[in-house]
C-alpha cells in the first residue's frame, strides 16, 4: 500500500529512471549510441538525485527502497540485453549483469518473506553498479580498450558484491538482522 510519505521527489524520480529505459533501448535498436549516452548520463542523475534527496530531505521509505534497486536492474538489465542483441555486446557479461542482480532480488525477497525487513544495498554494489554504468559508457563511446579495462574491474566488482550480499543474506535470512 502506497503511503503519502511515499509520495515524494526521490520516488518519483525512481520512477522516472524506470521509464527511461524505454528511450535508451529504442536509441540502443538505433545504433544512436549518442543519445543512449545521453539518456544513460540522465538516468545516473536521477539515481544520484534521488539518494541525495532522499538523506538531504529525510525522505527513505520503505518503498524507494524498494524501487530505486529495482529502477537500477530494469534500466541496466535493459540496456545489456540490447546492446547485446542489436550492438555485440558480450553475452557473457550481459547474463553476469542480470545474474547477479537477479541474485539480489531473490535474495531480498527471501529475507523480506523471512524477516519482513528490506535490505539495503550496499558500498560494494553500488561501485560495481557504477562501473557497470562506465563499461556500458565505454563500450557505447566505441572505447574498446577502456572497455575491456572496465570490464575486468566490473567483473571483480561483482563477484566482490555478490560475496559481501550472500553474507548480508546469509546472516539475515538465518537470524541476524541486516544493518
Amino acid at each position: 500500500m502506497i503511503k503519502k510519505s511515499d509520495l515524494n521527489i526521490s520516488n518519483l524520480l525512481s520512477l522516472v529512471r524506470i521509464f527511461l529505459a524505454v528511450p535508451v533501448v529504442y536509441f540502443i535498436s538505433e545504433n544512436d549510441n549518442i543519445m543512449v549516452i545521453y539518456f544513460s548520463f540522465l538516468a545516473m542523475l536521477t539515481d544520484w538525485f534521488d539518494g541525495f534527496f532522499a538523506r538531504k530531505l529525510k525522505q527513505i521509505t520503505e518503498l524507494g527502497k524498494i524501487i530505486d534497486p529495482i529502477a537500477d536492474k530494469i534500466l541496466i538489465g535493459s540496456a545489456v540485453f540490447s546492446l547485446y542483441y542489436f550492438q555485440d555486446f558480450p553475452l557473457w557479461l550481459a547474463a553476469l549483469i542480470v545474474l547477479r542482480d537477479l541474485f539480489i532480488l531473490i535474495g531480498a525477497l527471501f529475507i523480506y518473506e523471512k524477516h519482513k525487513q528490506i535490505t539495503s544495498s550496499n558500498w560494494p554494489g553500488k561501485v560495481s553498479v557504477f562501473l557497470i554504468a562506465c563499461a556500458i559508457l565505454a563500450f557505447l563511446g566505441g572505447l574498446r580498450s577502456a572497455f575491456d579495462y572496465l570490464i575486468i574491474l566490473a567483473f571483480l566488482a561483482i563477484l566482490f558484491s555478490a560475496i559481501m550480499y550472500a553474507k548480508v543474506f546469509w546472516g539475515t535470512f538465518y537470524g541476524k538482522k541486516s544493518k
